[in-house]
């Protein structure tokens, strides 16, 4: 059996000590991997069935990450891709087969309807998608039912259409006055959930531009951009640019589906046999540490206002 997770989960499900992970610089000496037997955590199976925790990347960048590597073929890419797992904690990794790099970054709950007065997950009633239709904002709704908020897609949406109708002004401000932004029935966006997005989106790209920068590379080298995570499936990947979060010259953006669990079954499909390669392919990847990274937080104030 494989398990990946989150760096946190790691060291609680393995009985590390979580501790390192609570202060700077944020990084542990027990993230590796760690390989269990089925009869140790009281499993109602073969009690010699080894349970293999994969191991982490660094800092808060979990084994998630590695198997979306896997998954995605990027340890095998002549060109120049980045792998962006979208939610609370983004998680981004740039290279190619021969060099990456990988970073965790606080982006915050926008992403997944979270801080946001109306926002919502992606079920029946939500705002999932905001086009222009006659000069004006038109909303898809789940379920085709009165809203009563919107998801992340729905927010991403939003604030393209509104930027582009010039209710919003590349500042993040809304335009002439107007708060709230009505979308569609009572539900509406004020000025602090445009900040909102605007942290959370600021956040990943600022990540994304220093691994970027780190490789003596820019958005606009990028052959592809495979986004991961609930949110990363649906969002729409024209809105996901005209906002700032991937650069408008990204020759290719994929939604990658679920890359852990397709990453953790590659990976279990491999075999015990095979744990040295799942330990090569991850000693390949270079954390950054964005909490020390000189940078990051000129970057950061950079990218939380939309293009023009």
């Amino acid at each position: 059996m494989v398990i990946v997770g989150n760096t946190v989960m790691h060291h609680l499900f393995c009985g590390l000590d979580p501790e390192p992970l609570s202060h700077h610089p944020f990084e542990s000496h027990d993230d590796g991997l760690q390989v269990m037997r089925a009869g140790e955590l009281g499993w109602r199976m073969s009690p010699d069935a080894p349970v293999r925790f994969l191991p982490c990347l660094g800092g808060f960048v979990g084994s998630e990450a590695l198997v979306g590597i896997l998954a995605t073929g990027m340890h095998e890419s002549e060109s120049l891709v980045a792998l962006v797992d979208l939610g609370t904690n983004g998680e981004v990794v740039v290279g190619t087969k021969e060099r990456m790099l990988c970073a965790s970054t606080a982006a915050g709950p926008a992403f997944e309807g979270g801080a946001v007065s109306a926002g919502m997950q992606a079920t029946t009633v939500a705002i999932s998608e905001v086009g222009i239709e006659s000069g004006r904002l038109v909303c898809r709704v789940l379920g085709d039912v009165p809203p009563r908020g919107l998801c992340g897609s729905g927010l991403v949406d939003a604030a393209a259409a509104a930027l582009d109708l010039g209710l919003i002004e590349p500042s993040g401000r809304l335009a002439n006055g107007r708060t709230p932004l009505a979308l569609a029935g009572t539900v509406s966006l004020d000025q602090s959930d445009i900040r909102e997005l605007q942290l959370a989106k600021g956040a990943v790209a600022a990540a994304l531009r220093i691994l970027l920068a780190r490789l003596g590379a820019e958005r606009g080298d990028l052959d592809a951009v495979h986004l991961s995570g609930a949110f990363g499936n649906y969002v729409n990947h024209v809105g996901a640019r005209r906002i700032g979060l991937l650069g408008a010259a990204v020759r290719r953006v994929e939604a990658a589906g679920n890359t852990a669990l397709l990453g953790a079954k590659l990976a279990l499909f491999r075999g015990t046999g095979e744990e040295d390669d799942i330990r090569e392919m991850g000693d390949r990847v270079e954390h950054v540490s964005l909490a020390t990274d000189p940078e990051f937080q000129t970057v950061f104030v950079d990218e939380l206002g939309f293009p023009a």
